[in-house]
């Protein structure tokens, strides 16, 4: 049995990814038996593939960041599993676009996300067609880390499982941004500002799916928050505070990716530098995190991971190397199994996604 994935990397350089090797977005098969990868097509002529996410099964939503110029957001719609057929594109009219995510529904929207200019677009999508920016909101803010933080900087949207609020990390601001999608105007007054510790650098964030809990990964200082999450009025509160790096590291943090298991049982977490996976088994009463482990990347600059559908295998793309890697995973526990199966080449890596 073969499951599909795709890998976005970067193909045109910019100021912080100097050096460029891929090729443009890729599909992958994953054999699930085995952890082998096989590169099936290479779609050459989509630049600097950031982000990516789906939109029910046929519909690809891709994040192309032209890094000092605005970035696009482009639709595809999946055909036979590989082959993508553009549909439309829309300017982020943001610099450094980061991250997009979606909202299904009966009137789906795209949420893009732009670093160098913290600003968050988003858009109405018919029929596969990205409509205009309906709105386009900027953040403001800074915080101590004077190199990170000198301003504002946001790095993803994550709508809550109810689909009323929209959260955007902040990492310049130490902050999560709240918007109440239900009362959406475009002004300023739309906003509400949920306050983190100074210096941690929100990066992203995942959703428990059965409690009332938000993980967050923290850039700058690699320690993972646990927040509660409050549906009636969106507000997240902070109960715990947890460090993904051993204590001995004097290294750089860099925290990156943070991925759920499908079972919901595990939480994963990425950092670069140090090029680790930190495993956190989650108490199923509770929902806290508990540390069970760290494996290494078999790669340098673990910028993203995803966990495939059926929970046994994660792929790391590592940025720096050129690499991708396969882990096994024990489906019923979603802990790792065994060291790496696999290793392929991939040109600049930075984005998986199933």
């Amino acid at each position: 049995m073969n499951q599909l994935f795709y890998v976005g990397s970067y193909t045109k350089k910019g100021g912080y990814f100097p050096k460029i090797n891929g090729e443009g977005l890729t599909v992958w098969s994953l054999d699930i038996n085995s952890g082998q990868m096989r590169k099936l097509v290479t779609h050459e002529n989509i630049v600097n593939s950031t982000y990516m996410t789906k939109l029910g099964e046929d519909l690809l939503l891709i994040a192309s960041d032209e890094y000092f110029d605005p970035g696009n957001i482009l639709a595809y719609r999946i055909e036979k599993g590989i082959s993508l057929l553009k549909l439309s594109s829309q300017s982020t009219l943001g610099t450094a676009t980061c991250h997009v995510s979606t909202m299904n529904g009966a009137s789906p929207m795209v949420f893009a996300t732009s670093y160098l200019d913290s600003k968050l677009s988003i858009y109405e999508i018919c029929d596969g067609n990205l409509m205009p920016a309906h709105f386009i909101y900027e953040f403001q803010g800074n915080g101590p880390n004077k190199d990170r933080q000198e301003d504002s900087h946001a790095h993803c949207a994550i709508v809550s499982p109810s689909g009323r609020w929209l959260y955007v990390c902040d990492l310049g601001s130490d902050a999560i941004w709240l918007l109440d999608l239900k009362n959406l105007t475009g002004e300023e007054s739309d906003l509400r500002k949920i306050i983190l510790p100074p210096g941690y650098g929100p990066r992203h964030l995942v959703f428990s799916e059965k409690h009332p809990l938000v993980y967050l990964i923290c850039e700058l200082n690699a320690h993972v928050l646990t927040l509660r999450y409050n549906e009636k009025t969106g507000i997240l509160e902070l109960i715990d505070d947890i460090p993904t790096l051993p204590k001995d590291y004097t290294g750089l943090p860099s925290a990156s990716a943070i991925r759920l298991h499908p079972n919901g049982k595990t939480l994963y977490i990425s950092n670069r530098i140090h090029n680790s996976i930190s495993v956190f088994s989650i108490d199923q009463k509770s929902g806290k995190l508990f540390f069970e482990s760290r494996f290494n990347t078999e790669g340098d600059e673990p910028r993203d991971f995803n966990i495939d559908p059926s929970g046994k295998w994660l792929i790391c793309a590592n940025q720096n190397s050129d690499t991708l890697t396969s882990f096994e995973l024990d489906r019923q526990t979603g802990l790792p199994k065994h060291d790496n199966q696999a290793i392929e080449a991939c040109g600049t890596p930075v984005c998986v996604i199933f």
